[in-house]
């Protein structure tokens, strides 16, 4: 029964993980963003860029040997990153036994202006990779204890969660402009070099979950890496899902406190999860637009009795959500949830038209703009 819930609610998840509509009308039209839009911008562009070729099929060492001279073309064509960031370290991706495409893919980039800046971008699911939704996504109804710094006894993660993080602490890029280091040794590195570090952290979807807890590792393990304590971090994670429960979302909070700025689309469904509570208004999100039918119903209600006693809850959980917009008066349930978990934030973010180009799967194929039309723009 437990796996069938969670398999049924992976098919409200694929459909968020799964590509965008254009809107043909609107109900509530898209707002600018925030005064503090241009480091939004940054950071989210990154975020995207992260699932650059995550249809590269071969070994660990050879997707990144691949993926990296792809990387290092993408952030010069970007609008929002050439001539601002180049590669620092990385890619380093990783690849569960028999699985054929890549679940986990991390990369660090330095501002050009400020050697001293860099930035670390975690990617989300890779959508056409199962065991990542079985391993990391799905694995919420069992829960790890947080080993690092002095959290409170109760402090736990999913197991998922605990599993992702552990792949980000001990992946080594093939090549790259620092290869065969983990992430930790190349920080260590970069601190005894330069000094004083400014660490931005960023990702989306699984990648909004897994930002900041590796951004709370990072904080709850300073002497390993940043011994004077000096470095600064920030993280900016989108549309995450829970990582833990509320004693762990208090601590992370007193540890990273309003260095975290978190982004959520008010009508995307993957924030809502795991919390019993938030989880409860998912069915209805949509109406009068669009309704969940009875099926998916039932199964948000089976998700939410898995997850009933573990205690979810949110980081940052009273930040303002961005603007938000029903896409489509015609869209089904599940055209919708897609459409809310990629487009939504990047029109929300104005990651749309000259802003932000296609980002290739294949590190061969320039996809369409997946986003080529935003409520505010279709009036």
């Amino acid at each position: 029964m437990r796996l069938r819930a969670l398999f049924l609610f992976g098919c409200i998840a694929f459909g968020a993980a799964s590509g965008c509509r254009p809107p043909h009308s609107v109900t509530t039209p898209a707002t600018p963003p925030e005064p503090d839009s241009a480091k939004r911008q940054e950071m989210s562009a990154l975020a995207f860029i992260a699932y650059l070729g995550e249809s590269l099929q071969g070994s660990d060492d050879e997707v990144e040997r691949q993926l990296f001279p792809c990387l290092t073309r993408e952030l010069a064509k970007q609008p929002l990153t050439r001539d601002k960031w180049t590669l620092a370290w990385g890619p380093a991706v990783y690849k569960f036994a028999l699985a054929d495409l890549d679940d986990n893919m991390m990369y660090v980039v330095r501002d050009a202006a400020n050697p001293a800046h860099l930035a670390i971008a975690v990617r989300g699911t890779n959508a056409k990779a199962i065991l990542d939704w079985l391993i990391e996504d799905f694995e919420v109804h069992k829960q790890a204890a947080w080993p690092y710094g002095n959290p409170p006894r109760r402090a736990k993660i999913a197991k998922g969660t605990s599993d992702g993080l552990r792949i980000l602490q001990t992946m080594v890029a093939a090549s790259g402009p620092a290869p065969n280091q983990t992430l930790s040794d190349f920080l260590a590195g970069e601190t005894e070099r330069l000094g004083a570090l400014q660490i931005d952290v960023t990702g989306h979807s699984l990648g909004g979950a897994l930002s900041p807890t590796l951004t709370l590792w990072l904080a709850d393990t300073r002497s390993s890496w940043d011994p004077s304590g000096s470095a600064q971090l920030a993280v900016y994670p989108l549309a995450g899902p829970t990582a833990g429960n509320v004693a762990f979302a208090a601590y992370s909070d007193s540890r990273i406190g309003v260095a975290a700025d978190r982004l959520h689309n008010p009508f995307d469904v993957v924030p809502l999860a795991w919390n019993v509570e938030t989880m409860g208004t998912i069915a209805d999100l949509y109406e009068p637009l669009t309704r969940a039918d009875e099926v998916l119903r039932s199964l948000i209600d089976g998700a939410r009795d898995l997850v009933k006693h573990k205690g979810y809850s949110q980081i940052m959980p009273d930040a303002p959500p961005l603007p938000g917009a029903l896409n489509d008066a015609d869209a089904s349930f599940l055209e919708q949830v897609g459409w809310q978990h990629t487009c939504g934030y990047h029109c929300a973010l104005g990651l749309v038209g000259s802003t932000f180009l296609p980002v290739t799967l294949d590190c061969n194929t320039d996809p369409p703009s997946p986003c080529p039309v935003c409520p505010s723009a279709s009036q």
